[in-house]
């Protein structure tokens, strides 16, 4: 008598958990549901707001036929900013600007980039040199002063189609 009696006991005990169970159920599934597409909802924003930056920055989609690229002749040398140790610190950087050769203003820009390097490293030295000797060491800062320096120059020769900076050279002490 007394293992039917424990039995019974166990049975509703059972019967009384899968009825908490699917109480709890139905009171936290909408929630979550809820909870879940906020998180979607945001996901969303910053995935759009990602795209938008590396579009609208430049130009990412040049075929590579298209692709034309100038070397600067020259390294240019660029003092860094002070970080605080009492030490000056430099870089030294070769840039490589890519260009997107099948625009309509590649051929006016190609021939005045000869003449005009100077505004290169002038672009690049107003950028570069408000970094730290740390700062310049992370390639996340790195990519980041690659595409001021790709707004700046697209800027200053008033197009778009400068499209990448490479550095062929990047030495820093």
């Amino acid at each position: 008598m007394r293992k039917n009696l424990i039995s019974v006991i166990i049975l509703a005990l059972c019967i009384v958990n899968l009825v908490l169970n699917a109480l709890m159920v139905f009171v936290f599934v909408p929630s979550i549901k809820k909870t879940d597409n906020l998180v979607t909802e945001i996901a969303a924003i910053l995935n759009l707001e990602l795209e938008k930056n590396e579009e609208g920055d430049g130009k990412t989609n040049v075929a590579i036929a298209d692709a034309a690229t100038y070397n600067l002749s020259d390294n240019t040398t660029i003092p860094l900013k002070n970080d605080g140790s009492g030490t000056p610190h430099y870089a030294v950087l070769g840039i490589s600007i890519s260009m997107d050769s099948s625009s309509k203003d590649y051929a006016t820009v190609s021939a005045t980039m000869a003449n005009t390097e100077s505004w290169v490293v002038d672009v690049t030295r107003g950028i570069v040199q408000d970094y730290t000797y740390a700062e310049i060491q992370d390639a996340e800062i790195q990519n980041i002063i690659k595409q001021e320096i790709v707004n700046g120059l697209n800027e200053k020769y008033q197009t778009d189609i400068i499209y990448d900076i490479n550095f062929s050279t990047f030495i820093t002490q």
